[in-house]
C-alpha cells in the first residue's frame, strides 16, 4: 500500500513537470515578439523555464533535473531557431540563457541530492540514538531492545496493510520502538517485586504510570511528538478499561490502538509460556471489541501466520 502510494505521487509528478514544461512552451512559441509589451511577456516566459528543472531536482535529484532540463533545451532551442531565423545575436543570446538553465538545473539537482543524503544521515543517526536509549532499559527489563524490535516489525507491517501515510508509518515505527522508554522512571523495587512475587496495589500503580512517563519524555523532542501521544496511549483499551486515562475507541490514536495488538501478539508468541502463532491470533480475535479495537483486529487476523510468525525467531542486530 505504501510502495504503491509512493509510485502514485512520483507519477503525480512526472505529469505536473510535463504540463508546466508544456504550458511554457505553447505560450513561449504562439507569443509574438513584434511589440515591446509582447517581448517582456516572452522575457518573462523565458525565465519560467527555470521552474521545470528546479522542480525536478527538488523532487527527483540530479537525474530528475538532467531529464528535465534536456527537454526544456530541445523545445528552447526549437524556439531560438524558428522564431529567430538569421538573427545570430539574438539566437547567441538565447543559448546563453540555455547554458544557465543546465547551470541552475544540475546545481539545484546536486544541492537536493546532497541534502537527501544529510537527512539519510541524520535519520541513521537518530535511530542508532534511540535504540541506545532503548537498550538501556535491557537493565531494568531483560530483552526490551529485542521486544521493541520485533514489537515494530509486527506494528509495520500492520501499518503496511492499513495503508497509512508516510509520516503515520514514522510515528508508529518510532512509537513501537520506545513504547517502553518510560520504565527507566519505575523504582528497581518494582522490578524485582515484578518477576518473584507480583506487584501489590502501590507498585502496580507506579509500573502502570510508565505510558506517561514515556510521552514526558518523548514529547520535548520535535521529530518524536506524534510517536509520545502513541507511547501514552498504547496500554488504552477499546471499551475504556486501560491506562493510564482509560480512553475508549477513536479517543484512542490510530497508533495507539495498533500497537497494543502488535505488542501483546509479541508478548504471545515469545514471552513466558509462548504459544503458537494461530494460538496467539484465536486469543487476540477474543479480544476484539474489548481490549482490541474490531477493525484493527480483522485486519490482524487477516495477515495470517506465514507472514506474522517470523518475529518469533527473529534475533538483534
Amino acid at each position: 500500500m505504501k510502495k504503491s502510494y509512493l509510485i502514485h505521487g512520483a507519477k503525480g509528478r512526472v505529469v505536473i513537470l510535463v504540463l508546466l514544461t508544456a504550458v511554457i512552451a505553447l505560450f513561449h512559441f504562439v507569443v509574438p515578439t513584434e511589440s515591446h509589451v509582447y517581448h517582456a511577456l516572452h522575457i518573462v516566459l523565458r525565465k519560467l523555464y527555470f521552474l521545470p528543472p528546479v522542480m525536478a531536482g527538488a523532487w527527483f535529484g540530479l537525474r530528475g533535473a538532467v531529464y528535465t532540463t534536456s527537454a526544456v533545451t530541445i523545445l528552447f532551442s526549437l524556439h531560438a531557431f524558428l522564431d529567430w531565423p538569421g538573427n545570430y545575436m539574438e539566437q547567441a543570446n538565447q543559448m546563453g540563457e540555455l547554458a544557465s538553465f543546465w547551470v541552475v538545473g544540475l546545481v539545484s539537482g546536486w544541492l537536493f541530492d546532497r541534502q537527501r543524503a544529510l537527512l539519510a544521515e541524520l535519520a541513521t543517526a537518530n535511530e542508532e540514538t534511540l535504540l541506545a536509549l532503548v537498550s538501556a532499559l535491557d537493565m531494568r527489563a531483560k530483552n526490551s531492545r529485542l521486544h521493541s524490535l520485533r514489537v515494530r516489525e509486527i506494528a509495520l507491517r500492520l501499518a503496511d496493510h492499513l495503508g497509512v501515510t508516510e509520516n503515520e508509518r514514522k510515528a508508529i515505527g518510532f512509537g513501537a520502538l520506545l513504547h517502553e522508554v518510560g520504565k527507566v522512571s519505575i523504582h528497581d523495587s518494582v522490578f524485582t517485586l515484578l518477576k518473584r512475587v507480583g506487584l501489590p496495589e502501590l507498585e502496580l500503580k507506579e509500573m502502570r504510570s510508565y505510558p506517561e512517563a514515556g510521552y514526558n519524555l518523548l514529547r520535548k523532542i520535535g521529530f518524536l511528538r506524534e510517536a509520545a501521544e502513541i507511547v501514552r496511549a498504547h496500554q488504552e483499551h477499546f471499551d475504556g478499561s486501560g491506562y493510564p486515562r482509560g480512553l475508549r475507541g477513536e479517543e484512542i490514536p490510530l497508533g495507539a490502538r495498533l500497537l497494543l495488538i502488535a505488542d501483546t501478539f509479541e508478548k504471545l508468541i515469545t514471552g513466558i509460556g509462548a504459544v503458537q502463532c494461530e494460538e496467539a491470533v484465536r486469543i487476540i480475535r477474543e479480544g476484539s471489541g474489548g481490549e482490541f479495537d474490531p477493525g484493527l483486529v480483522d485486519l490482524f487476523t487477516g495477515i495470517g501466520c506465514d507472514e506474522l510468525s517470523h518475529v518469533a525467531s527473529a534475533k538483534d542486530e
